[in-house]
């Protein structure tokens, strides 16, 4: 299985060097992968400790138009947009959507919403808490062209299969993410089920870790994942708009 493309990484305009290698330098580590496209995919501006600072999108947005001028690799310019509402609301205006080439939306704890705290512990979470988190979810896919939801039930729980059947409907993808993988059996049966295709995504912060399918590979076996439905694989699908 070889990962074809990566639609989640992330360059130092990530703050506070929470990545580690430029958009330039992550394009070039790309091309000599040979992946057909790389996203760079920093995170949104309410996520307080690494988020893009809106006045950088259009700087980044130029980097990435250069860098595709100057590799054999289709890069794409995006953002992990944060999830903050109840009503799906995400941190990036509708002007700041138009400028990207995919929108990618997940949850963090470092950042502010209105339907969960900060760094609550998942044991902590009731089931009213739970439906509430998945419904978040529901309303973003069903507001926003979201292209990929990112470490789904990572930092909160959620029903993943009410939020796959969602995101199947919309044609919204579901990554399956080498450092944040938090599905279980009955999870990956949701998934494959509701008919909602995946990628594979690095989350990489180094370019060293571009197209690396950590523990995800052992998922897929395990799990009996259709590589059919992973569409970064042997199936290549440009995300572009």
């Amino acid at each position: 299985m070889r990962i074809l493309a990566d639609y989640h990484t992330h360059s130092t305009f990530s703050k506070w060097y929470h990545a580690r290698h430029t958009i330039d330098q992550m394009a070039q580590k790309a091309e000599e992968l040979g992946l057909k496209e790389l996203a760079i995919t920093d995170h949104g501006p309410k996520h307080y400790l690494f988020g893009i600072s809106k006045n950088q999108i259009d700087k980044a947005k130029k980097q990435v138009e250069e860098a595709n001028k100057k590799y054999n690799v289709n890069v794409l310019f995006g953002i992990e947009a944060n999830l903050i509402g109840a009503d799906g609301s995400i941190d990036l205006s509708d002007e700041e959507i138009s400028k990207l080439d995919l929108l990618l939306v997940g949850y963090h704890k470092a950042t502010k919403t209105d339907f969960v705290k900060p760094f609550r512990k998942r044991k902590n979470y009731s089931p009213q808490q739970i439906k509430t988190n998945t419904q978040a979810y529901v309303n973003a896919v069903n507001k926003y062209n979201i292209k990929i939801i990112t470490h789904l039930n990572e930092y909160i729980p959620v029903d993943v299969k009410t939020v796959a059947e969602a995101c199947a409907k919309r044609g919204t993808i579901i990554e399956l993410n080498r450092k944040h993988i938090k599905f279980s059996a009955t999870d990956a049966q949701a998934l494959i089920e509701s008919g909602v295709d995946m990628v594979i995504s690095s989350d990489a912060h180094d370019k060293n870790k571009i197209a690396v399918a950590g523990r995800v590979a052992d998922f897929i076996k395990t799990n009996n994942i259709p590589l059919e439905r992973i569409k970064n694989v042997d199936n290549i699908l440009n995300l572009k708009k």
